[in-house]
């Protein structure tokens, strides 16, 4: 056990997340908005033997590359039906890879790192917000970023092939920006040399991205497009091609936003380490101490993280459809590039104060929820929310805000500079063990899962006024009927409404609330 942890120090980290988040990701259930159509996605698929082109109630889903459907529908196969927990895996494990990837390539140049700082490191990642929300979510985001990580990984390695390999898995587990990612980082690497050294093969850009890349990743999408076109037809493929590549990116028909947009979001999505991580981004452009040997590990490393954040940023914000999540693929090497650049110019007081900060906020935070349960009724906008005056909410906030104070007083009294961001770290992961209890209730709000198992098995349902409602049938194994605002309501079978709906044709009709959800049963039926 003990050489396992000396060859991964991070491993401990990465267990006790698992540890925390098994509960919450065993119980919850799917949102509906993008994790319950994916699963509704591979349904039809397995159902109509579609492998290529997708489907979403006949009406083609060309959004996403074949890849994590794949998962969805082999997990459905083996365990015949959708398995969340399993499923939530295929995010996790991405993340444990990143993980252990990035702590032994920040690391390599220091035989002699501390332990406990490369522990302290990975706990910083896994507690950064989005990276440990979407280390759960059933999503690609996750699965992109490790292949965009293993790309760069290879390319700094000189592994031509292999950069092409996870380029290409980047590009078919997500499109275009798993492709154009991992190109543009080490071209702004590459060019941000004045002077190539002859005897640098990772200076060389075209070694990377000629007839090895063309043949592996262009072979491959040549497979892929002819198979979409042998499925889906013509229309797919453009579609697939230019509907959502060119078409999105240059006027989104969805999540349209201004170019700055990422410049505001990336400090939530980088929350609770935002003011460490971001502004040592920025710092790290400046090149005191830096070596200017480009063979320098450390330094090749650093400026390596430093393209791919900044290019990536400015590759986003130059495409008009944007969603804080796009960022993911970014927090590891802001993450990481942070004891590279302490390797470089040293620990800064004003570190300190951003930790102070961060912890500060979420000790707050932790005392509002802490507190919550008294309050409860006394705040209208919270009365709907049963759950939050539960005790669980108090001892969930308790933990964290515990785990802010420790770190204020580890960085007040001792100084122990990045080892400092471990107890607030801990409390985050915590946090999720401690929700673990409610997530029942939560779910009333979450999903449609507990509202479908109380319709009457064989009932005719229709939905009025809900998000994305045609995807229930992965809970009911049949298709519903969508109401319209304008729609006379139905007599017969189950109506699904938001609660707060009233109708004088619903008079005498039995009611049952599922969260913001009500569910109106037949007329004659009873509770």
């Amino acid at each position: 056990m003990r050489k396992l942890l000396e060859r991964y120090p991070v491993l401990p980290v990465v267990l006790l997340a698992l540890v925390c988040l098994s509960p919450f990701m065993a119980l919850r259930d799917v949102t509906p908005a993008n994790e319950l159509r994916y699963l509704s996605i591979a349904d039809e698929a397995l159902r109509d033997g579609h492998f290529f082109a997708f489907y979403n109630h006949g009406i083609p889903y060309a959004d996403k590359p074949p890849l994590y459907f794949w998962l969805l529908m082999f997990c459905r196969l083996i365990f015949g039906r959708h398995c969340i927990y399993v499923l939530s895996l295929f995010s996790f494990i991405p993340a444990a890879v990143i993980t252990f990837v990035m702590d032994r390539w920040a690391y390599s140049y220091r035989k002699d790192a501390p332990r406990q700082e490369r522990v302290a490191m990975a706990m910083l990642l896994y507690s950064t917000v989005y990276w440990l929300g979407l280390g759960f979510f059933l999503r690609m985001d996750m699965l992109l970023a490790m292949f965009i990580v293993l790309a760069l990984h290879a390319w700094h390695r000189d592994k031509p092939w292999q950069f092409a390999l996870f380029t290409f898995l980047g590009l078919f587990t997500k499109g275009l920006v798993g492709l154009l990612m991992p190109l543009l980082s080490v071209a702004v690497y590459v060019l941000s040399y004045r002077k190539r050294p002859s005897d640098e093969p990772r200076l060389r850009l075209f070694r990377f991205i000629g007839w090895r890349f063309l043949l592996l990743a262009g072979g491959c999408c040549a497979v892929w497009f002819t198979c979409a076109w042998l499925e889906g037809g013509s229309e797919y493929l453009h579609n697939l091609l230019f509907h959502q590549t060119v078409d999105r990116t240059v006027n989104a028909f969805h999540h349209k936003e201004p170019f700055w947009f990422y410049l505001i979001q990336i400090w939530p999505v980088m929350l609770p380490w935002c003011f460490l991580t971001i502004p040592a981004c920025v710092a790290s452009l400046c090149r005191r101490g830096e070596s200017a040997a480009p063979r320098a590990n450390a330094g090749r490393l650093e400026k390596l993280c430093r393209c791919a954040f900044f290019s990536t940023i400015i590759l986003l914000s130059c495409s008009s459809s944007k969603l804080p999540v796009y960022l993911l693929p970014i927090i590891p090497f802001a993450v990481y590039l942070l004891p590279l650049y302490v390797r470089r110019t040293g620990w800064r007081r004003w570190m300190d104060w951003t930790i102070v900060a961060s912890a500060a906020l979420f000790a707050m935070i932790g005392l509002a929820l802490a507190v919550m349960p008294l309050i409860h009724d006394k705040i209208p906008a919270l009365a709907p929310y049963t759950f939050a005056a539960s005790p669980w909410i108090a001892l969930a906030g308790f933990v964290v805000l515990v785990g802010g104070v420790l770190t204020v007083f580890s960085v007040l009294k001792s100084g122990r500079q990045l080892l400092s961001v471990r107890p607030l770290a801990v409390a985050v992961l915590a946090f999720f063990l401690a929700l673990a209890p409610l997530m029942p209730q939560i779910n009333e709000y979450l999903g449609y899962g507990a509202l479908c198992r109380d319709i009457p098995e064989d009932a005719r349902v229709y939905v009025r006024g809900h998000n994305r409602p045609e995807n229930m049938d992965v809970y009911l194994g049949r298709d519903i009927v969508v109401v319209g605002p304008d729609d006379q309501l139905p007599a017969d079978g189950v109506l699904i409404t938001k609660a707060s709906f009233r109708d004088p044709a619903l008079e005498g009709r039995a009611c049952r609330i599922h969260g913001e959800s009500a569910l109106w049963l037949p007329e004659g039926g009873t509770e």
